[in-house]
């Protein structure tokens, strides 16, 4: 097998024009071990052409003695550029371990058509390498003409098609249906291709996905020649490239972005460990505000702090959401939720559901919050803000100014709904406090922009809260699910100013429809 390198570095822009695109570098591999399509150099060229359109660094090789930890190290992105592995293996123990290493140190992965069909690594490379790509190609019928749905009109691999994509191509059937741990982007109408080849009427064949500490986008398109020239194509693959450099932001368009400061969204930046379990889940918005993280201290069994991604949700328009049963994921950043209590106000959102709660302190089973109970300097006590449901699934939210110690007082008001909630239904949920540094307004606001509970709260400009917790009031070491609460959150947002009615009419309605929330 003929082995090249070729490294090229381009320093214009294309059709993306986003200016940290030009910091991605690629490593656009085809190494293979078994079949060869005659589309390989056009996958390898259509790489190459992205790279000098959008001013990136890419190295094409076969040669997969590149899969050193060291080597490895330059590129934001792998691609498995349509080579096949049905016939032996590709990498050696050491490059497999190599490869692994880079994904699990937030790498970036791009498989196209046949890297689907590397089926010889062996032992738990090859079920590793699966999970990668989500599932493992089978079979296929004749190479035909078919339509493709476009599941998500958001994700940069997608925005610029239509709702349907009429493709020839090689309709794969896969060992399994990859839907319950992967982001369709695109399914096949399995009604528009003629053979006995498919799924079951389910059929998705472009995706993506966060595994194993890393990012994979995945299209099993591909088979001829003629894809490659297609400029839909290069875009669903330059896309999947952006995304996986970790160089764009999915669900940019919240229709207000001004003094965004926390996004945190169950469709994308979930890390999961054991299976579904959530180890971490990423803030989308750049900033110091990076992640919140499992929390095992203080509790008697090792791992039960961590919440479920739950996927593809039916009553959630098909969007992920975190299910907590009394465990929190808490912020490391101390003091960066500080000023929105003390003189800039706030604005959070919240698209949950509730479970039954379970009995910890009374009526205190909070979905998130960032107080201190104790002030270390003794000058103040009980700082912060937070909200929750009570035992019954009243919803409220709460401010306190570190004036005055109790749970409900002048200095710490309470917005409690009179409807509860019902059982695995999906409400959004809004807080707003006024900015200023005397008496502002706080305001409870559910599936609405009318306030349902309106409170006058004291800011206390020297006020000193704590890390921001979600699924719990507080990092709450010293008893840990205690005044968590039983539920869903697939959405939370947290704006470091009082928005206005209007941006929050158009952020709620954003919202509404997104998730399909019935008002």
């Amino acid at each position: 097998m003929k082995q090249y390198l070729l490294i090229i570095v381009f320093t214009c822009f294309g059709y993306f024009g986003n200016t940290q695109n030009n910091r991605i570098s690629i490593l656009n591999f085809n190494g293979d071990h078994g079949y060869v399509h005659q589309s390989k150099s056009a996958g390898m060229n259509l790489v190459e052409k992205l790279a000098k359109e959008n001013g990136w660094k890419v190295v094409s090789t076969g040669d997969a003695s590149i899969f050193t930890s060291e080597k490895l190290l330059q590129f934001d992105v792998i691609i498995f550029n349509n080579n096949c592995g049905n016939k032996g293996r590709i990498l050696s123990d050491n490059q497999q371990m190599a490869f692994q290493e880079y994904i699990r140190n937030d790498g970036g992965f791009v498989g196209i058509h046949c890297a689907g069909a590397i089926w010889n690594e062996g032992g738990e490379f090859q079920l590793w390498y699966e999970g990668l790509i989500g599932t493992k190609l089978v079979d296929h019928p004749k190479v035909q003409s078919a339509k493709l749905i476009v599941e998500n009109v958001n994700h940069p691999s997608t925005k610029h098609l239509q709702k349907e994509w009429t493709v020839t191509d090689e309709w794969h059937r896969f060992s399994f249906n990859p839907r319950k741990h992967v982001h369709v982007l695109l399914s096949v109408d399995e009604d528009s291709y003629e053979g006995v080849q498919k799924m079951g009427g389910d059929h998705p064949f472009t995706w993506y996905q966060y595994y194993d500490g890393g990012r994979s986008f995945f299209t099993s398109l591909g088979h001829t020649k003629e894809i490659y020239a297609d400029p839909n194509y290069q875009k669903l693959i330059a896309g999947g490239i952006i995304w996986a450099a970790n160089r764009s932001q999915i669900e940019t368009d919240l229709p207000v972005q001004n003094g965004l400061l926390l996004d945190l969204d169950a469709d994308n930046n979930v890390l999961v460990e054991d299976g579904d379990k959530v180890s971490a889940w990423g803030n989308k918005i750049e900033n110091s505000i990076r992640k919140f993280v499992k929390q095992d201290e203080g509790r008697k069994i090792k791992g039960s702090g961590r919440p479920q991604l739950k996927m593809n949700v039916s009553g959630l328009n098909g969007h992920n959401s975190i299910v907590f049963h009394r465990q929190e994921l808490i912020n490391n950043h101390e003091d960066a939720f500080d000023h929105l209590t003390t003189g800039s106000g706030f604005t959070w959102l919240s698209v949950m559901s509730v479970y039954e709660q379970v009995k910890g302190k009374p009526g205190v089973n909070s979905f998130f919050g960032n107080l201190r109970n104790t002030n270390l300097d003794k000058q103040g006590q009980f700082e912060g803000f937070w909200g929750g449901v009570n035992l019954e699934n009243h919803v409220w939210m709460s401010s306190r100014n570190g004036l005055e110690k109790g749970t409900w007082n002048v200095n710490s008001p309470l917005l409690l709904a009179k409807e509860s909630f019902k059982k695995e239904v999906y409400y959004l949920v809004m807080g707003r406090l006024g900015a200023g540094e005397d008496t502002v307004t706080m305001e409870l606001f559910v599936n609405g922009i009318k306030p349902i509970v309106v409170e006058p709260f004291p800011v206390n400009p020297n006020a000193n809260p704590s890390k921001m917790a979600i699924g719990q009031e507080r990092d709450a070491t010293n008893h840990p699910g205690a005044e968590s609460f039983d539920g869903e959150i697939a959405r939370f947002l947290i704006f470091e100013r009082p928005l206005s009615d209007k941006e929050l009419k158009e952020v709620s309605d954003y919202l509404i429809k997104r998730y399909t929330i019935n008002l």
